[in-house]
C-alpha cells in the first residue's frame, strides 16, 4: 500500500482500523525470535492485503498502513465518499476476523509457531493530519487515541466499533450488538464466532458490569510467599484478621526454610511498623457456633494460635514489640490482611466466609476466593476498610498479647 495521504492536510471522517495480537508475549516466549517475527509479518501482510484488495475493489482513494509495531497497528481508510471508506474498513475487519484469522492460524501451525493466535480489532472514525515530518506525529490525536484505547478494551477475537461508526454503519449495523461504553462513547461489538449473545458475554467477561472497580481475584488463599510480598510493601501497619489465625501464627514459628512470611513480619517490625492480629475470643458464642458449623474445636485452635504468637514474641523479644494480638467476641464474617489501609496507597487482601457445606464437605476458609483491592476500587475499598476498622474497635475487643 503506497502512502496516499498528502502532507499538511487534515482529513475528516477517516476510518481507523486497529488490530492487535492478544497473547503476543506468549508467542514470542514460545518461539525462536526469527520464527515469531515471521509469524507477525504474516499477520501484517494479511491485513495489508485484505485492505488493499477491498480498496481496489471499491476504488477507495486512500488506504494506508499508518503504523505497525510488531504485534499490531492500524490502517487509515478515507474517501471523499464516506460510504466507500466505511465499506472498505468494516468489510476488511469483518473478513479478517471471520476468515483470514482462521487461515493465519493454519499458516502458523504449518510454520511450527507455538502458541495460539488471537486478535482484538476496533474501528473508529475521526480526523487525522499527515505532517511533513511523518505520520507518527498524528498518533496523539484524540480520535486515534480513542481508537487505540478501544482496541485495548476489546475482548479477544472480537471487533468493537464506536458509536460514531455504528451510526453510519448502514448494512453492517446488524453485525454488532450494544455492549457498554468506553471513554464516553457507546460501544458495539461483533464476536468472530457466535451471535450477539457471544459478543455480549465476551464484553461482560472482560469489562464487567457498569460502574465496576478493579479487583484482583484469586481462587484460594495466596501462598505465604505472596502474602509476604504484601508485608514487604507495608510502611506503618498491617492488620491480620480472622477467626483463629492458625495459618499466620504457624508461619511465625515454622521450622521450615525459608521462613518467608516470618521474615517479612520481622522486617516490618524492625522498620518500626505494627503487626496487629485479631481473632475470636475462644469462650465467645461466635467461637461455639463455628465449632458446630465446621465440626471442629475452634476454642482449641484459637488457644493454639495464641500460644504460637506468644512463642514468637518470646523468641524475638524487643524486636517483636510491634506484634499486638487482640480477641473479640464478634464473628467477623470475613478475613483480611490489610497494609497501611488508612494511607492513600493502602491495600487489602480479603475473603468472605461462606457458611455451610459443599457437596464435598465443609468448605475450608483457605479454599475460598480471595480478593486484593486498593483505593482504585473506590467504594469497594472504602466499604471493606470500614468493616475492618469496625472489627478492630467494635464488640468486646481485648488485647491479649
Amino acid at each position: 500500500m503506497s502512502c496516499q495521504f498528502e502532507p499538511d492536510r487534515t482529513y475528516d471522517q477517516v476510518y481507523l482500523v486497529f488490530v492487535d495480537t492478544s497473547g503476543y508475549s506468549t508467542i514470542v516466549r514460545s518461539n525462536p525470535r526469527d520464527r515469531a517475527a515471521h509469524a507477525f509479518d504474516l499477520l501484517r501482510e494479511r491485513m495489508r492485503a485484505r485492505i488493499g484488495q477491498l480498496a481496489a475493489q471499491h476504488r477507495c482513494a486512500r488506504s494506508d498502513l499508518w503504523s505497525w509495531r510488531g504485534d499490531g497497528g492500524f490502517i487509515a481508510v478515507h474517501d471523499d465518499s464516506e460510504s466507500v471508506a466505511r465499506d472498505v474498513a468494516l468489510e476488511a475487519a469483518r473478513t479478517f476476523l471471520t476468515l483470514d484469522l482462521r487461515h493465519l492460524r493454519d499458516e502458523f501451525a504449518q510454520a511450527g509457531v507455538d502458541g495460539e493466535l488471537h486478535v482484538r480489532m476496533a474501528v473508529h472514525k475521526g480526523a487525522i493530519r499527515h505532517s511533513r515530518e511523518g505520520r507518527t506525529g498524528a498518533i496523539h490525536s484524540p480520535d486515534i487515541n480513542l481508537a487505540a484505547h478501544l482496541e485495548k478494551a476489546t475482548p479477544p477475537d472480537c471487533m468493537a466499533v464506536s458509536e460514531d461508526v455504528y451510526r453510519t454503519a448502514g448494512p453492517y449495523a446488524e453485525l454488532f450488538t450494544p455492549v457498554g461504553s468506553h471513554e464516553g462513547k457507546d460501544v458495539y461489538l461483533m464476536a468472530g464466532e457466535g451471535g450477539p449473545e457471544a459478543a455480549a458475554k465476551a464484553w461482560l467477561a472482560g469489562r464487567g458490569l457498569a460502574e465496576g472497580t478493579p479487583v484482583h481475584a484469586y481462587p484460594e488463599r495466596p501462598s505465604s510467599a505472596q502474602k509476604a510480598r504484601l508485608l514487604d510493601a507495608a510502611s506503618e501497619e498491617v492488620l491480620d484478621m480472622g477467626t483463629a489465625l492458625r495459618t499466620s501464627s504457624s508461619r511465625l514459628v515454622t521450622t521450615e526454610r525459608p521462613a518467608r512470611y516470618r521474615d517479612a513480619v520481622l522486617g516490618l517490625l524492625r522498620r518500626g511498623g505494627v503487626y496487629r492480629c485479631y481473632l475470636l475470643d475462644p469462650s465467645s458464642d461466635a467461637a461455639a457456633t463455628l465449632s458446630r458449623q465446621y465440626q471442629e474445636d475452634m476454642a482449641r485452635k484459637i488457644k493454639d494460635a495464641l500460644e504460637r504468637f506468644g512463642r514468637f514474641k518470646e523468641r524475638y523479644g524487643a524486636e517483636a514489640d510491634g506484634l499486638r494480638v487482640y480477641q473479640t467476641d464478634e464473628f467477623p464474617g470475613f478475613s483480611a490482611l490489610t497494609v497501611d489501609m488508612r494511607r492513600p496507597n493502602g491495600l487489602i487482601l480479603y475473603s468472605s466466609y461462606l457458611m455451610g457445606a459443599s457437596p464435598y464437605g465443609v468448605i475450608e476458609r483457605g479454599d475460598m476466593p480471595h480478593y486484593l483491592i486498593g483505593p482504585a476500587a473506590g467504594r469497594v475499598f472504602n466499604r471493606i476498610r470500614e468493616l475492618a476498622e469496625a472489627r478492630a474497635t467494635g464488640g468486646q475487643v481485648q488485647r491479649v498479647l
